[in-house]
């Protein structure tokens, strides 16, 4: 099955497993032949960087699948870490692998799945885009970085800002990254990801205060735009 809408970041050397373990938000001891794992690559501060889904390829090598606007900086970041273990990064995206591919655009979107981008990258802690109660987060394995900012956000209820999905009444696309406003001018949140839908309007998926969550119009671009919240797969509470 071809992938040529994602990209993927091959990990491939007898340490590739153990380096991962000690970087990434997920517990790759977890992963088999037959099972695809998620999780995040985060900076030091606890912010994401990228996003995966990860799937095991033979011995000793892990394909990552992520956002193709991010492999760029996804690889930077990995091979800064990587100098001191056996594994070869690289980018397998011109070839036809499929590692998580029931996810894509709206379906992505409408499963409260976010999709970290160039424009997004560097943003957010894990807790922001639900990663928590998506699984992405692994609160039982070891040390990883990032991960004292991640843990701190779990355990004292520190998380002042969640994803939720919206429908706008707009058929103008925004930008990952984009800005949610009132009409004030007060920034309301930060568009994650957006697409059309069938009916001529946008669904979004976007980081709000969860003190300010039942908002019924924002400006975007300079245009003031009537908003749906609409439910999520899966509960925040």
């Amino acid at each position: 099955m071809s992938n040529t809408n994602r990209g993927l970041i091959e990990l491939r050397g007898q340490d590739s497993i153990k380096f991962l373990q000690g970087q990434v938000t997920c517990d790759l001891h977890q992963l088999s032949d037959d099972k695809v794992i998620r999780g995040c690559h985060c900076t030091p501060k606890g912010r994401v960087i990228f996003l995966f889904s990860a799937m095991a390829k033979g011995n000793d090598c892990i394909v990552l699948e992520t956002h193709p606007s991010i492999v760029d900086t996804a690889m930077a970041s990995l091979k800064k870490y990587a100098v001191f273990f056996k594994t070869e990064i690289t980018d397998i995206s011109d070839q036809e692998l499929a590692v998580d591919a029931k996810l894509n655009g709206l379906d992505r979107l409408r499963a409260g799945m976010a999709d970290i981008t160039a424009e997004t990258t560097d943003q957010f802690i894990p807790q922001m885009l639900n990663l928590d109660v998506l699984d992405f987060i692994s609160f039982k394995k070891g040390c990883y970085t990032g991960q004292e900012v991640v843990a701190r956000a779990h355990y004292l209820g520190a998380v002042k800002r969640r994803m939720y999905l919206i429908a706008l009444s707009t058929d103008s696309v925004p930008e990952s990254g984009q800005t949610l406003s009132n009409s004030q001018g007060k920034q309301l949140g930060t568009i994650v990801n957006a697409e059309a839908n069938e009916q001529g309007q946008v669904e979004a998926l976007a980081v709000l205060s969860t003190s300010s969550t039942e908002i019924t119009s924002v400006v975007l671009d300079n245009t003031e735009t009537s908003v749906e919240r609409l439910n999520l797969p899966y509960d925040l509470s």
